[in-house]
């Protein structure tokens, strides 16, 4: 148990899709502090690009308080499903890595990615049949919601029309991009595997 007085990160699990209620309960505490990562991000709705936000971890939140004094008031807060624990032990999160995590998302607890595909950009093609290989931005196809690819391909320059869903645009600020297939998996077993 950690010594009186001591206030601590822990990782809140929160009631489905009631993340920012939890963050606003939590925040009508006192001596909790808490801590709500979320995302914007572009995305085509009604054919449209409009902004979506969201939380950086979805179903997840996190709070430093003193556990011996508030554990049930932050169990209890309206949207709190519960402190994550592991049978008797709840597993305390780094100061460090909340300082880390607060000094990337700044003031407004807020990533945005900007998606904006532009030609020239260096991209990296994150699903399909070509999941794995670099291109760069030829054009922006909007009729067609595509994008037009120039890759090198067994020593030749091609030409590809994906949709922008595949492309992978690395984040300088996270130093590292998802990667949503195995490049180094043959291309033949991923067709096997819908890709």
């Amino acid at each position: 148990m950690p010594p009186p007085g001591e206030r601590l990160w822990f990782c809140l699990r929160a009631q489905p899709k009631r993340e920012r209620i939890a963050y606003e309960s939590l925040l009508r505490l006192g001596g909790v502090e808490a801590l709500l990562p979320l995302i914007r991000y572009s995305r085509l709705r009604k054919g449209k690009r409009v902004w979506a936000i969201e939380p950086l971890f979805p179903g997840y939140l996190f709070a430093r308080f003193e556990p011996l004094l508030r554990l049930n008031a932050v169990r209890y807060a309206q949207g709190v499903a519960k402190v994550v624990h592991f049978g008797g032990r709840y597993p305390l999160i780094p100061p460090g890595a909340a300082d880390e995590l607060r000094k990337l998302l700044g003031p407004e607890n807020l990533i945005t990615l900007d998606s904006s595909l532009e030609p020239g950009m260096e991209v990296q093609i994150g699903a399909g049949p070509l999941c794995g290989l670099h291109a760069i931005i030829r054009e922006f196809l909007p009729g067609k919601e595509r994008v037009r690819i120039l890759l090198n391909w067994l020593g030749r320059q091609l030409e590809a029309e994906i949709s922008p869903s595949d492309v992978e645009i690395p984040d300088p600020r996270i130093g590292r991009k998802i990667v949503l297939c195995n490049p180094t998996q043959p291309i033949s077993d991923r067709k096997k595997q819908g890709f």
